[in-house]
This record gives C-alpha cells, sequence and structure tokens, in this order.
C-alpha cells in the first residue's frame, strides 16, 4: 500500500515544485502510520462515493489542514493510475471533498496584507533618494542592488520566485532611457506554462539598474544572484528599516494590485498584472477597495469642466524644495495604475487623511499645492494618457465608466496645471 506513496511523491517531483514534495514527503512521514495505511486502504478498496463518505465522518476531522492536502495529493494520483475504481473523471471528486476552512484572502479583506501609506511613501522616497546617489555619486554596492529589488517588488508585485529567475540578459535598455524587464510567469495552467511577460521600469528608476549591471558579479547567472528566501530576506529587512514594520514580498503584491484597483483599472489589467489566468483572484481587490465605490461616486457626481477650472483657477505653486521640506505625510506620492509618482505638489490636510484616491485625486482637489516644474505634470500627464489608451477599449473597461471618467477628469486637471506651471516660470 505503501508504494502509492512513493508514486505520489514521484508524480509531485514531475509536475509540481520540489518545495511541494518535499513538503508532502514531511507529512507522510510524520503521519501516525495507522492513519495512513487506513485512508490508502479505502482509497484503493472504496468506490470513490463511498470513500467521500468516509472521508467525512472520520478523515477530514483527524487531519490537519496540511495534512488533508497531502491526502488528496494521493487521492489524485489514484484517479490519474485509474487504481481501483477511480477514473480519471473522478479528479473533479477529489477536488470537491470538504476541507477545512481557509480564507487565502482573508488579509485582502481585512487589508492587514497592504502596506500603510507610510510605508508606501518611505519605499518611493527610498528608491528615488537611490536614483539621485547613482547619478551624482556611486552609492555601495549592496545598496544599488537593495534598491534594485525593492524597486522591482514595488511597482511590479513580482513573487520571490520570479525576482529570484531573472537574468541579465531579460534586461532590455533603450536609446530613449526606457527599460523594459522580461518576466516568467509562475503558477500557470496548462498552456499557458512557461509564458514571459514585459514590463517597463519607472524611467526615474532605470539608473539604479545602469549601475548594477555595472557593479554586479559579473559570473552570476542571475540578475541579483539570490534565491527566493534570500530575496524574501532583502525586502523584509529593508521595509523594516525604511518603515519599522516588516513587509513580504507578498504584502507588497497585494498592494501593488490594490493600487491598481483603486486607480480605477479593471479586472482583466489586474489580472494580466498578477499573471493570473482569470479574474478570480481579481474580485477579492475590486469587493475589499474601501475607495473603488467613493472614486466611482466621486467621477459621477462632478463635472470635469468645473474640476479642471478649479485645479487651474487654484494659483497655489511651490517649489520642489519647499516641498522637500514638508512632512512625509504631505508630500504626495503614490502608484495610479502601477505608474509610480512622486514630487508632484503637497496635500495641505496630510495623505493619511484621504478619504480619495492620492495622485489620481489630488489634481482635482483645493488641499493640493501643485510644484512649480511643469516638465514633471507634463511627464505624469502623459504616463496617464497611456492608460487611457488601454482602457479605452469597450472589451476591458466601459467608456463611460465612473473609473474612465475619473482619468479623464484627471487628465482635464493636469493639463491646467501644466498651463499654470507654465506660466508662472
Amino acid at each position: 500500500m505503501l508504494d502509492l506513496v512513493k508514486v505520489a511523491l514521484v508524480e509531485a517531483l514531475t509536475n509540481l515544485s520540489p518545495a511541494t514534495a518535499i513538503g508532502y514527503c514531511g507529512v507522510y512521514n510524520r503521519l501516525a502510520p495507522e492513519l495512513l495505511t487506513g485512508i490508502i486502504r479505502h482509497l484503493l478498496g472504496s468506490s470513490p462515493t463511498a470513500f467521500r463518505q468516509r472521508w467525512i465522518v472520520d478523515f477530514r476531522d483527524r487531519l490537519t489542514r496540511q495534512q488533508a492536502v497531502a491526502v488528496r495529493h494521493l487521492a489524485r494520483t489514484t484517479c490519474r493510475l485509474e487504481l481501483g475504481e477511480w477514473r480519471i473523471s473522478d479528479l473533479s471528486l477529489v477536488r470537491d471533498l470538504p476541507g477545512h476552512h481557509l480564507d487565502k484572502y482573508a488579509g485582502i479583506r481585512d487589508g492587514s496584507s497592504f502596506l500603510s501609506g507610510n510605508a508606501r511613501s518611505l519605499i518611493v522616497e527610498f528608491i528615488d533618494t537611490v536614483a539621485r546617489e547613482v547619478e551624482e555619486t556611486r552609492p555601495p554596492r549592496i545598496r544599488i542592488r537593495d534598491a534594485a529589488i525593492l524597486a522591482i517588488s514595488f511597482q511590479f508585485g513580482l513573487r520571490t520566485k520570479q525576482i529570484a529567475s531573472i537574468e541579465p540578459e531579460d534586461l532590455k535598455f533603450f536609446e530613449n532611457g526606457a527599460l523594459h524587464i522580461r518576466i516568467g510567469l509562475i503558477k500557470q495552467r496548462g498552456a499557458k506554462i512557461g509564458r514571459t511577460v514585459t514590463r517597463r521600469v519607472q524611467q526615474g528608476w532605470v539608473n539604479i539598474f545602469s549601475a548594477w549591471m555595472e557593479v554586479r558579479p559579473p559570473k552570476s547567472a542571475k540578475l541579483f544572484d539570490l534565491r527566493p528566501d534570500q530575496l524574501g530576506d532583502v525586502i523584509q529587512a529593508l521595509t523594516s528599516d525604511l518603515s519599522g514594520t516588516a513587509y513580504s514580498a507578498r504584502d507588497l503584491r497585494h498592494t501593488a494590485a490594490q493600487r491598481l484597483v483603486d486607480g480605477g483599472a479593471s479586472r482583466e489589467s489586474v489580472s494580466d498584472f498578477l499573471g493570473h489566468t482569470d479574474t478570480t483572484a481579481a474580485d477579492v481587490y475590486f469587493t475589499s477597495s474601501p475607495t473603488q465605490a467613493a472614486l466611482v461616486n466621486a467621477a459621477l457626481g462632478y463635472s470635469p469642466t468645473y474640476q479642471a477650472v478649479a485645479a487651474a483657477g487654484r494659483g497655489d505653486l511651490i517649489t520642489a524644495t519647499q516641498l522637500l521640506k514638508r512632512p512625509l505625510d504631505e508630500q504626495v506620492s503614490g502608484m495610479p495604475h502601477g505608474i509610480p509618482v512622486s514630487g508632484i505638489g503637497a496635500c495641505t490636510s496630510g495623505q493619511t487623511q484621504c478619504r480619495r484616491n492620492p495622485v489620481l485625486a489630488c489634481y482635482t482637489c483645493h488641499m493640493f499645492l501643485p510644484v512649480s516644474d511643469a516638465a514633471l505634470h507634463r511627464g505624469v500627464l502623459e504616463d496617464l494618457r497611456g492608460v487611457v489608451r488601454d482602457f479605452d477599449q469597450p472589451a476591458k473597461l466601459d467608456r463611460v465608466s465612473g473609473a474612465m471618467m475619473q482619468l479623464r477628469a484627471t487628465l482635464e486637471a493636469i493639463e491646467a496645471v501644466v498651463g499654470e506651471t507654465e506660466k508662472s516660470s
């Protein structure tokens, strides 16, 4: 009977990750021999329906969740090999076996998986600082590496395994200063296994990667030459040093997805950003978004023309130096639609007090003091115009949706701010 365990472990090594196979092996070794033997006996000697009944009555409550997952793999192996009365068609029955309740999206629903607004500001500030240091001096090699790792994790919400897999050849620098990174997607299904996507690095952070390519160990096959667990340690140590709280790569991933949702992205866009094969997980971010309803209502309730006029008529501008002297909470920064934006102006009430979506709402808010730099605002305008072009497709986002209206209203307001800053210069 225990031969089934060996076959199941071989199948796990063949089709799943080595870590998963090792985990299953540990469970089988620690499981009480009489319980494991009894489960296998009923798998091989009972019909699928009879085993399901025995599972509910006896086995499920004697297993922890981790043990139940491993036992399900035994049942799936039995189906695939068509042992006893089991057939491949019974895989659906195994999948539907009543199990231990687990809300894997609990952290998203209660917000505990998201970085605080202050932590996000501090992370962007750190990466921006290193980008300036690279231009002016040559910071320590590890500092450059850490900034590059944090930039990738923060902007793209990548898993540590994805970051660890990036090779130097996956980076493509362009003459116009742009940088594209080819990223392998994991946890894909069927024909999508092995798929890659290309992401564009925030323009102001490209020089960090250029500097890292110059100082990284030349013989390293991978970009950072770190294992996934080591990358996770780097990210937690960095976020702890910056914000006082250690955030994981998963927290940054959830936060990146929520930024897109709060900024008006469609379910398809969020799923594509996360590399998911469907929109099931993306739906959770929309349901849990504390600002989504407010964003849509605000966009539907205000006139874009009125907002643009109000933004242009404020007349209050500050310099970049004056901005840096203000408390961090008043220095506007954010990631609307995955575009890192910072240094555009100050919020006189503080971002933590804002119930609207930072950056997108700032340009249409009377509490916002823009920086007197027309080129800076023009850059934000061009980036967001690209977002509108992506969204302006009926298949992705309704043309009259609240999110689209908010984006267009923001574009008009930014144009007005650009005009005001150009007049003042």
